[in-house]
């Protein structure tokens, strides 16, 4: 998993995960403030929680309660880059590599493509599986928890190439 101490900008997918598994506040006690979430994202998040995805109203919470904060606003430059991301990504995950493009952090997704763009721009990444193993090395929570809560991700339709944390222990 990438440095800790570099902002994780976390994309819908992700929040997703962790908020339809009843996992969302691990990523509340690990992060906490340092949690970036663009107002693109914040979108999505409404959108879907609009949609019928009730358990996003976890994260929609943290926001309003300042528990989590959204971004600055895009400089240009981020902008550019951001008009540029969104001919291969959709909106979230092109204002995360953006931003921590241009500010030094780091992108949480699972999505492939969002993934391929973050090596390609030598931005680091990480997403679900690597938090989850991170928990487990820190002690957070034990192997047999992270199983599960990546089971319950599955079960809600995250694709994991992965069937169990603890066979990456």
């Amino acid at each position: 998993m990438p440095d800790r101490l570099a902002d994780p900008f976390f994309d819908t997918v992700t929040l997703s995960n962790f908020a339809v598994s009843g996992a969302f506040e691990l990523l509340l006690d690990r992060y906490g403030r340092s949690l970036r979430v663009t107002e693109q994202v914040r979108a999505e998040l409404a959108a879907g929680r609009i949609r019928g995805y009730s358990e996003l109203e976890v994260v929609e919470r943290a926001l309003a309660e300042g528990t989590i904060l959204p971004t600055e606003p895009m400089t240009m430059l981020e902008s550019e880059l951001f008009v540029e991301l969104l001919r291969t990504l959709g909106s979230g995950e092109a204002s995360c590599l953006a931003l921590a493009r241009h500010r030094g952090g780091v992108v949480v997704t699972d999505d492939r493509t969002a993934r391929s763009c973050c090596a390609e721009r030598g931005v680091p990444v990480t997403g679900s599986i690597g938090i989850l193993k991170a928990l487990c090395i820190d002690r957070s929570i034990t192997s047999e928890d992270a199983d599960a809560i990546l089971s319950r991700m599955v079960d809600a339709g995250f694709y994991s190439p992965v069937r169990r944390i603890s066979d990456l222990l």
